[in-house]
This record gives structure tokens, sequence and C-alpha cells, in this order.
């Protein structure tokens, strides 16, 4: 039975993290960013519980308007999470998740449009209380998320956001038993060393790969996500360069996506691109290997119906899903209407909204479409934003994840001596320890995801919040 809740109040932590290699999210190049926490203080019946979720606060992703500066960014979002603290804060008490989102969602957007946000800013705070509530709800029921979506905790109603889908589609993907394991598909990104010739420059040796080449090497990997720039040449030229590298080393086949990161302006610009890969000899095995195409669009023309006029007949070649247009509840489906053939998960755009789309993609295939849903990442790390995200993605089926921020960062070196001794020991086959300390473990390009099985939101330990900062010290040591 769903559960009734309330949010009493929260409290917001962050940690500065430096990169071991740049990252380039457009046209920003990072290398530092806050770790965002938030601590959410819950009323589940008589009881009290606290329940945890967190975030990289990394610019040029949710809003890409140049006018705007890499602090206004993160700014930006630290409003979006105050505002939802105030909106889920005030909502007194629901009968349950469900409900309680459905009041405090479109609050949080209207304030945010208030202030200034876009809309993918402005499901970032929502986005955070949504996994913070189901922490503190499972880790007072001692249970896990998906025990309490199978029981109904949560409350959830996907036919009031999604005519077209019934409690049995949601029921219908939920039945299925969790895989133990996840594939990894590795990120490639435009400024990322593809072999030992690249490495002169590229970051400190460390002990961790820094080349493609070493990834694939090291880990095993079979998957990849490869980030386009939107110029043609230049992107066929650098998907040369990485089948130049993948083709010898694998063996058995590999799989690929290609991220066009809003850099396209056009469907003709893309017709391009696809004719030159068909063209050339040597992106033949590349070529074959690929899934699909995530959001080569600007997300305003990406649901334009003149704009995106061409993505259905492009689809019929490669099929096309949308990421940074997935900003409102709706969008899937207007993605779908356009000829798109799916959409990205990302725990930071929204976990409510990732099951309701989960169980339109249940509803729409058992009338025989191929719609699907991807998972992505935004640089995630270890602790709480990567175990829950892979929560998320372990949950909803799907058999591989983009995951990058254990390449730009050195393992768990930004998480506190206590929050690495307790993920080795709680979480084991997730994290190892290696001679340059805790990282993720891969191993046969796979993860290990058995561990997330456990009370609350993926997460079996409470993040050290005494090492990390008050978001008010933080203001202030910025502004000195």
């Amino acid at each position: 039975m769903p559960l009734s809740l309330s949010v009493l109040g929260a409290r917001f932590f962050l940690r500065e993290v430096r990169t071991r290699l740049p990252f380039r999210f457009g046209t920003e190049t990072v290398t530092a960013f806050p770790l965002l926490h938030v601590a959410v203080e819950v009323q589940c019946g008589a009881a009290l519980s606290t329940g945890y979720a967190g975030d990289n606060l990394v610019p040029k992703w949710f809003d890409k308007d140049p006018a705007k500066s890499a602090e206004r960014n993160i700014d930006d979002l630290l409003r979006s999470a105050e505002i939802a603290a105030a909106v889920y804060s005030a909502a007194g008490t629901a009968p349950s998740l469900f409900a309680l989102w459905r009041e405090a969602y479109p609050e949080c957007q209207r304030r945010a449009a208030a202030a200034g946000l876009n809309k993918l800013t402005g499901a970032f705070g929502s986005a955070l209380f949504e996994r913070a509530a189901i922490d503190a709800l499972g880790r007072r029921h001692g249970a896990s998320l998906r025990a309490l979506l199978l029981e109904d905790a949560l409350g959830l109603v996907p036919e009031e956001i999604h005519a077209e889908t019934t409690p049995e589609h949601l029921r219908s993907w939920l039945a299925a038993q969790p895989a133990a394991t996840i594939a990894l598909r590795h990120t490639v990104g435009m400024l990322d060393p593809l072999s030992d010739a690249e490495l002169r420059d590229a970051g400190p040796d460390d002990g961790l790969p820094r080349a493609l080449a070493d990834y694939v090497r090291q880990q095993g990997l079979r998957y990849f996500k490869l980030k386009l720039g939107g110029d043609v040449l230049a992107d066929l030229l650098r998907l040369e360069s990485i089948a130049i590298v993948l083709d010898p080393l694998i063996a058995e086949p590999y799989h690929a996506s290609l991220d066009g990161n809003e850099q396209y302006k056009s469907v003709d610009a893309l017709e391009k691109l696809w004719a030159y890969i068909g063209k050339s000899p040597k992106l033949a095995r590349l070529r074959a290997s690929l899934l699909f195409l995530e959001q080569p669009l600007p997300r305003r023309a990406a649901l334009d119906r003149t704009a995106a006029a061409g993505i259905a007949a492009f689809g019929q070649k490669l099929p096309v899903i949308i990421d940074e247009s997935d900003d409102d509840p709706d969008s899937f489906k207007q993605a779908l209407a356009l000829g798109y053939a799916g959409v990205s998960t990302k725990n930071c755009k929204g976990v409510i909204k990732s099951f309701l789309n989960r169980t339109l993609v249940e509803a729409l295939r058992a009338k025989g479409g191929s719609v699907f849903m991807s998972a992505e990442d935004l640089t995630n790390l270890p602790i709480v934003p990567l175990q829950q995200d892979l929560a998320t993605v372990r949950l909803l089926g799907i058999e591989h994840v983009e995951r990058n921020g254990h390449h730009y960062v050195h393992g768990l070196d930004h998480c506190s001596e206590r929050e690495r001794e307790q993920a080795v020991l709680r979480h084991g086959d997730l994290y190892e320890r290696q001679d340059s300390g805790v990282a993720l473990a891969v191993h046969g390009g796979m993860l290990k995801l058995g561990s997330l099985e456990c009370p609350g939101y993926g997460v079996a330990l409470e993040p050290d919040l005494d090492a990390m900062i008050p978001l008010e010290n933080w203001r202030k040591q910025a502004a000195q």
C-alpha cells in the first residue's frame, strides 16, 4: 500500500572535486566542480527517517546558454535545489510520494521559471528530493527500491501522466528480476586520449587507465559512447581515429552509441555525416556496431515539428533518442510523435519520470512498438550519486549504462576515509582496492550490482556529511 509522508526539512553539503583529466560539456572544459549532497528529514507515519541524494554541479549541460557563465550555471542548480526544499517542505503530508510529486514538481517548475531557470534546471531540485524521499522510506521500512515499487509503497499511478498505460504495464516491467551485472558503456569525450601515443600531456600517471586503449585492455570494455562535436568532417576524422584503436583490440563484436550533444544544427548535417560514415572503409565495423544516436539537435529544435522533420527518416538508418530535450513528463511522447525511438534515463532529470517513461515503453511494446530507454550519465561519482543511478538503471532492466565519472576523477579519492572503508565493506562487488586506492571494479567490461539491493535507494551506508562543507559555509568561501 502507498506510504504517507511529509518532508520536514533539508540540509545541503558540498565537496570540491578536481578532475584527473579534463572533460568537456559542449563548449565548456571542466577541471573542477562541486559535488552536492542533500540530507532530507522525512516523516514516515509516526517515525522520522533521513534520506540522501547527491549530484555533481556541472556547467553547460542543464543550461547551455552562452550568456551564462559556469559559475551562474552552478548557482542556478543550487537555486533549483533550494526551491525544491521550500516546495517539498511546504507541501504537508501526502498520501504517497507520487501524490507529493504531483503537487510539488509543477510548483518547483513554476518557481524555477520565475527565477530565470530553464525546465531541465528546474527539474534538478525536484529530482534530488524524489531520490532522498525514496531513500528515507526505504531506510525506514527496511525495503529496497524494487521492494518499495513492487509493494506500491510509492503510490505510482502511471495512467495519470500517460493515458496509454495501466497498472499492469507498471507491474509487468517490475516483475522482471534485476540483473546482477551490467555492461559499462565507456564515454570517449572530445578531449580524451585514444592511444599511448597521445599520453604525453594527458594527465597524471596515477595507476589508472588514461587512454581508450588502456581501458579496453585493462577492463575488457565492449560498449562505448562516442561524443560528436557538430562539425561533420571533424567528427568523421574523430570516429575514424577511434575505430583504428578499437578494431584491432577487440576480436568479438563491440557496440557503440553516438552522442550529438545538441551540436548538430539540422537533420541535413546528420545525413551528410551518415553518408560519409558509410563511405569510409575505416568505419565499416564501427558503423555496424552503432546502437543509436543521442540528442543531435539543440533541445528547442529537437521537438519542433519543422526542425525535426527528417528525424523519422534518419531513424530508419540509426535510431535517435532525446536526452536534453527530456525536460517535462510529456517530452517522451512528443518525441515519439516526431519519429524519435527512445529517451534517456538520468537520475538528475527525475526518477519518477523515468519510472513513468519505462511504463510507457512497456505499454507501447505490448502493441508491437520498438521504442526503448537508454541509460546515460552526468559523470556520476561514487558514492551516493553513482549507486542511486545504477539502482535506477538496474531496476529499469537496461543492459548497459554510460559511465565515465571514474575516468575523469581518481577513484574514491574525493570521499572521506570512512566512506571509502564503508564502500568496500558494504559494496565490495562494486568497488575494489587497487594500488592507487579504492576504485570502481570493472572486469570483463561489467559492473556487479547485487549489493545495491539493500534498504533505501541502493546505498547501504550514510554519506560522511561531517567531511563536507555546509552550503552556507561553501558560499562564504566562494565569495572570498
